[in-house]
């Protein structure tokens, strides 16, 4: 069946348990997940009518599907986004190439940074991402108390990306702000703010080149030419963004995850070698970056729904995650479980770029608590998560027998 009679068959499935579907809400929910499964059991493509309206693709063979149909657009211009405010905010008042673009144009801008980014790029930062965990960890050792989600998750990549762009570390929790502000709420004031400083950088760059990653953005060339100036300004825009912030919140839920399971926490401590093969189900279980959107460009059918131009679809990571039809037992952790097609960095040309800096930080982030903070333990009422856009954790207070700093033992 296809056109207007697919369309009104699958209208009387979409059940009213969806129309105050709210994702921003869903993601600071201690557990989201058997919501998830609900819905889906329900009606497997969503409608919420928040948001101006938007579908919701729950299953993983749908999300694939649309993950890699060129009729759902990442533009905002195609869409504004189920939800997302921040991204007809951010594309009004800077344009983010990759990001914002499809097709040819996405693929060469991705294909010079994905050389950038690279796994061997990556690796190569393994000893810099050990010291500053360490350092960190120096920070708070011998107290017996500490945050792992502000002091430590959260610094982390703050750090990294300041050392990496070569911007100024006493500012980098400042950029934390303005990268959480607009991802949960598009916040205008820390909008204007990233802004006016990406201008300000690119003057300073372009006058002043040196070999951090900014600089090396300056000699990329597309369609032919150089970047623009506005170009530089949202490829900068974009490194912070998803540098700073799916990383500490990926990192804030593991250590919540492992506290909650002292099996798989000696598990890990008992071999550390075992932790670099685990994060990928960690990732899925836990999809720190639970959605996207697209706006359908031309009528298309997935799922058994057709959808028309101009529509609003949510690839909901996170639930196609935990699909039975997918992984057997989806909401169990399974070391064993083949997991290199999970859906915890997106799927498909936009498929997480910084995916290679963020194994090598997690692997490291994790590595160091566990060698040094092995007992940790949850305060009560010491986790704080938020709405955003990603599953955002503010707070993760813990404590632990007291330790040495290093060189001190």
């Amino acid at each position: 069946m296809t056109g207007e009679g697919l369309n009104a068959d699958m209208n009387s499935d979409v059940g009213p348990r969806w129309a105050d579907y709210d994702h921003l809400q869903m993601a600071a929910m201690e557990d989201p997940v058997p919501m998830l499964q609900t819905l889906r059991a329900t009606c497997p493509v969503g409608h919420s009518e928040r948001f101006g309206g938007f579908y919701v693709l729950t299953r993983y063979a749908d999300c694939v599907a649309a993950a890699l149909d060129p009729r759902l657009s990442n533009s905002p211009d195609k869409g504004p986004g189920a939800g997302f405010p921040s991204s007809g905010k951010r594309a009004a008042a800077l344009r983010v190439p990759m990001h914002s673009d499809d097709g040819e144009r996405h693929r060469q801008f991705r294909m010079q940074m994905q050389r950038i980014f690279s796994p061997k790029f990556a690796r190569s930062l393994l000893g810099e991402v050990r010291e500053i965990c360490d350092q960190l960890i120096d920070g708070f050792i011998e107290t017996g108390t500490c945050d792992l989600a502000d002091g430590y998750s959260i610094e982390l990549p703050a750090i990294l990306i300041a050392r990496l762009l070569d911007l100024p570390n006493d500012r980098r929790r400042e950029f934390q702000g303005w990268a959480s502000d607009l991802v949960a709420t598009a916040n205008p004031e820390s909008l204007q703010k990233m802004v006016d400083y990406t201008a300000e950088l690119y003057e300073e760059r372009r006058r002043n080149p040196g070999a951090d990653v900014p600089s090396q953005l300056l000699s990329l060339e597309v369609e032919g030419r150089g970047i623009t100036a506005d170009e530089w300004r949202g490829m900068v825009m974009l490194l912070v963004l998803g540098g700073l912030d799916t990383t500490a919140n990926a990192g804030g839920y593991i250590f919540h995850m492992l506290a909650m399971d002292p099996a798989l926490r000696a598990w890990l401590v008992e071999d550390k070698s075992r932790i670099a093969p685990a994060i990928p189900e960690f990732l899925r279980l836990i999809s720190p970056v639970p959605q996207h959107s697209r706006g359908v460009t031309e009528d298309v059918e997935i799922g058994g729904h057709m959808f028309r131009k101009g529509d609003v679809v949510q690839l909901n990571w996170l639930a196609a995650n935990h699909d039975p039809e997918k992984y057997g037992d989806p909401d169990s952790f399974q070391a064993e479980r083949k997991t290199s097609d999970h859906l915890g960095f997106g799927y498909g040309p936009h498929l997480c770029l910084g995916r290679h800096l963020a194994l090598v930080e997690l692997e490291i982030m994790i590595e160091r608590v566990l060698e040094r903070l092995p007992d940790y333990a949850l305060v009560e009422g010491g986790t704080e998560r938020f709405p955003s856009l990603n599953r955002g954790m503010s707070h993760l207070r813990v404590t632990f027998t007291p330790g040495l700093k290093l060189g001190q033992e």
